[in-house]
């Protein structure tokens, strides 16, 4: 079970048309929460076999305590229906747990929330706890 008193990194991947321009700016959007400002890094995802580079379609988030995954996932929400891209969006754990959002998904943050609970109930305890 994961820890959320420890923290975690979770890689968040943007796919689809133009997502390194759509990265940008979740990765902006994400910096802008506070329980999450500081704790998004973008990264390079390793380049496809006939690739010549990667560009920026990988983030990496650092939560905690204090329910910074259900504060991610909300925020991933509002991010997609305010873009209404053809843009699906993964938060995957070290250990292989992964929730996708698209924008039709993200339309019902409280379905999206309630898989997040699944994969991550410490995240949503706390989270409702605070």
């Amino acid at each position: 079970m994961l820890e959320m008193s420890d923290a975690v990194d979770l890689q968040v991947v943007v796919e689809g048309a133009e997502a390194e321009t759509h990265a940008v700016g979740l990765f902006n959007w994400l910096g802008s929460e506070d329980e999450l400002r500081g704790r998004v890094r973008p990264q390079r995802r390793a380049p496809k076999p006939g690739e010549m580079g990667s560009a920026v379609e990988l983030l990496t988030v650092a939560v905690g305590s204090g329910g910074a995954v259900a504060v991610l996932i909300q925020s991933v929400c509002t991010w997609l229906t305010s873009r209404g891209a053809d843009v699906k969006v993964t938060v995957t754990t070290a250990d292989g747990r992964r929730v996708e959002v698209d924008v039709r998904r993200a339309a019902d943050p409280a379905a999206v929330l309630r898989e997040v609970a699944e994969q991550f109930p410490a995240a949503v305890e706390r989270h409702g706890e605070s």
